[in-house]
């Protein structure tokens, strides 16, 4: 007689009998080896959470990518728009030739404009330059056109034209600064209108704003450049008088 000494099994083994051969064989698709309720449950909400959180940051980078985009397009163009008309206006005076007139929605100014010559010489000539809304495009129309056109220069490229767009709506604010002595006493005058009547005058300063669409949403930025040549003082006309006399008496 043959004794055959069988070991303790795992949980994993199972006892097969074949004939006198006795064999230990691993059940790997044992019904104890599978995935309870509460296992597959949690495993989904697992996945679930990890798929929420990919797809909100996927979502918070496209809205990001957005605002870059956008901010590249009409916010950059605006503010480059901006820069370039404060520096313009700061530089303007009164000039006979090129009166200052503006309203709501259009102005016009004197300033200085750089260009250059056939073997590529600097030079500074002239310019009359005019910032004018047309709501049909929704656009701000900025030319412009050059003062001297005996300039062989300024023949050949005597207006030149730029819109910047998409706009909504263009709104110019004229600060008013008059200053008067009389009697010994100083008098100023100051405050914000729509229009500009007084030709003679540069106003003391400009405020420009700018409504424009960036990216569904509406956008207002707003640009205030005062003009150091501006504004209008009147000095005490008995003291130009007095010297006036003074100088005939002298003589």
């Amino acid at each position: 007689m043959r004794w055959i000494k069988i070991m303790k099994k795992t949980k994993d083994q199972r006892l097969k009998i074949k004939g006198d051969v006795f064999s230990l064989q691993s059940s790997v698709f044992s019904p104890e080896n599978g995935f309870t309720i509460v296992e597959l449950l949690l495993a989904a909400a697992i996945m679930s959470m990890i798929s929420l959180a990919f797809i909100s940051s996927f979502g918070a980078g496209l809205r990001a990518f957005d605002r870059v985009q956008a901010f590249g397009g009409s916010r950059a163009n605006v503010s480059l728009f901006l820069e370039e008309f404060e520096r313009d206006l700061r530089n303007t005076f009164a000039f006979s030739g090129i009166r200052f007139q503006g309203d709501a929605q259009s102005m016009s100014f004197a300033a200085a404009g750089t260009k250059l010559d056939e073997d590529g010489n600097t030079f500074t000539v002239l310019e009359k330059r005019s910032y004018e809304f047309d709501s049909s495009q929704k656009a701000l129309i900025s030319q412009q056109e050059d003062f001297a056109p005996a300039v062989v220069s300024a023949v050949e490229e005597g207006t030149r034209t730029e819109q910047i767009a998409p706009i909504k709506l263009v709104e110019f604010q004229y600060y008013s600064y008059r200053k008067e002595i009389q009697d010994g006493e100083v008098k100023i005058e100051t405050g914000w209108q729509g229009t500009w009547a007084d030709e003679e005058v540069v106003p003391k300063g400009v405020k420009i704003t700018l409504t424009f669409d960036d990216g569904g949403e509406e956008v207002s930025l707003a640009r205030t450049v005062f003009i150091p040549a501006g504004g209008d003082i009147v000095e005490e006309e008995e003291e130009e008088e007095e010297s006036g006399s003074n100088g005939q008496g002298d003589g």
